[in-house]
C-alpha cells in the first residue's frame, strides 16, 4: 500500500519532468523566424555613410555565437559618430536572410552600425552598410561627412558572462539545470505529501 502511494505520488513528477525536457529541447532546436534581407539603396556615398547610428574603426577581438546571433567584441581605435567606448560589442543575425554579416577576429574594420534591435549587444551590424570593396573610398567619404575621427570616450561594453554561458552548447545545459532543480523540488513535495498522508 505504501509503495503504491509513493509510486502514485511520483508519477506526476516524472510526467512533469518529461514534459519539461521535451519542451526545453524543442525550444533549443526550433529555428528562428527567417526574413528576407532588403537593403535601401542610397543615392550618394555621402548619404550611405550618414544613415548609421554609430561609425567607428575597430579590431574584432572575440566572438560568441548563440546559434541565432553572433556577438563580436571590438577594440576601438577611432570614432566618427556615436557614444563608443574603447571596447564595444556588435551583434549580427547569424541567418544571412536577416541581413546578418560577419567579421573575422583579428581584422580591423570601419563599421557602420545601428542601435540594437534583434541582438544583445551595444550595436547591431548588418550587410546593408557601406563597404570598402567598391570604387568609392569609404574612409574619405566618412571623413568628409563627419570630419576627422576622435578617440573613443563612451562607455565600454564587453560580451556578457550570461551570453557566454548560454551560447551554443550552454543552452541545453541551462535547460537541463532548470529541469533538474524542478525535479528535485517536485520530488521533495511528493515525498512530504506521502509522509504526511502515511502519518494520518
Amino acid at each position: 500500500m505504501r509503495a503504491q502511494r509513493l509510486q502514485g505520488g511520483l508519477r506526476p513528477v516524472v510526467l512533469g519532468v518529461a514534459a519539461l525536457v521535451v519542451a526545453g529541447s524543442a525550444a533549443v532546436a526550433m529555428p528562428g523566424t527567417a526574413c528576407a534581407c532588403s537593403c535601401a539603396v542610397s543615392e550618394t556615398p555621402e548619404a550611405a555613410v550618414s544613415h548609421a547610428s554609430g561609425v567607428f574603426v575597430g579590431r574584432a577581438t572575440d566572438k560568441v555565437s548563440t546559434g541565432f546571433t553572433d556577438i563580436y567584441e571590438f577594440e576601438v581605435s577611432e570614432v566618427f559618430k556615436g557614444d563608443v567606448g574603447a571596447t564595444t560589442t556588435v551583434g549580427t543575425l547569424s541567418n544571412g536572410n536577416g541581413c546578418g554579416t560577419r567579421y573575422e577576429v583579428g581584422q580591423e574594420y570601419l563599421l557602420f552600425v545601428s542601435r540594437p534591435y534583434d541582438v544583445d549587444a551595444a550595436w547591431e551590424g548588418n550587410v546593408c552598410g557601406p563597404s570598402s570593396g567598391g570604387d568609392v573610398d569609404v574612409r574619405a567619404v566618412t571623413e568628409q561627412v563627419y570630419g576627422p575621427p576622435r578617440e573613443p570616450s563612451g562607455s565600454s561594453a564587453r560580451i556578457s558572462a550570461w551570453t557566454r554561458l548560454t551560447a551554443g552548447r550552454g543552452v541545453p545545459l541551462v535547460v537541463g539545470g532548470v529541469v533538474a532543480l524542478l525535479a528535485v523540488w517536485w520530488g521533495g513535495t511528493a515525498i512530504r505529501r506521502f509522509t504526511r498522508d502515511d502519518r494520518s
